[in-house]
C-alpha cells in the first residue's frame, strides 16, 4: 500500500537492469582473466609490470579527479547545534587547492581521507546553511 502499481514496473526495470549489468560485469571479468592468463602470467616480470601500471593508473586518477572537480565549497560556519563528532569531521575536510580554513574540495575530501572518515562524512553530516545545501553534491558523489 506504500507504492502505486505503476511504480512496480519501475522496480522491475531497475532489477532487470541490475541483473544485466551484473551479467556484463561477470562476462568482462571472465574475458579479462582469460586474457591475463594468456598474456601476463608467462613471467614474473610481466606480473610485476602489471602491478606497476595499475598502481600508476589508480594513483594518477585519484590525483586528477579532485583537480578536474576544481570547485571549492565554503566550510560550514553555523555549527553551534552540531555534535562534537560533526565538528571534528569538518576539520577533516581537505582544502585541495582551496583556501585553507575557509573552503574544501568535495572530491578530495572523499578520496584523500581514510575510508572510515569518508563514510562518517557521508552519513553523519547534516545539510547546512539557509538553503540547506548538503556537504557533498550529487556530482561529486558520482565522480
Amino acid at each position: 500500500s506504500n507504492f502505486s502499481i505503476w511504480e512496480l514496473t519501475l522496480f522491475m526495470l531497475i532489477g532487470c537492469l541490475g541483473g544485466l549489468i551484473g551479467a556484463v560485469f561477470n562476462a568482462a571479468n571472465e574475458h579479462l582473466t582469460i586474457w591475463r592468463m594468456k598474456h601476463v602470467n608467462h613471467s614474473k616480470a610481466r606480473r610485476f609490470m602489471e602491478v606497476i601500471v595499475i598502481s600508476l593508473i589508480v594513483s594518477t586518477t585519484s590525483y586528477i579527479m579532485p583537480l578536474l572537480w576544481g570547485r571549492c565549497t565554503p566550510l560550514p560556519t553555523d555549527m553551534q547545534d552540531w555534535t562534537n563528532q560533526e565538528k571534528n569531521l569538518v576539520e577533516d575536510l581537505v582544502p585541495f587547492f582551496c583556501e585553507k580554513g575557509k573552503e574544501y574540495n568535495e572530491v578530495a575530501s572523499l578520496i584523500f581521507t581514510d575510508a572510515d572518515t569518508a563514510i562518517k562524512q557521508l552519513f553523519h553530516f547534516r545539510e547546512a546553511g539557509a538553503d540547506h545545501s548538503s556537504t557533498f553534491s550529487s556530482a561529486a558523489l558520482f565522480l
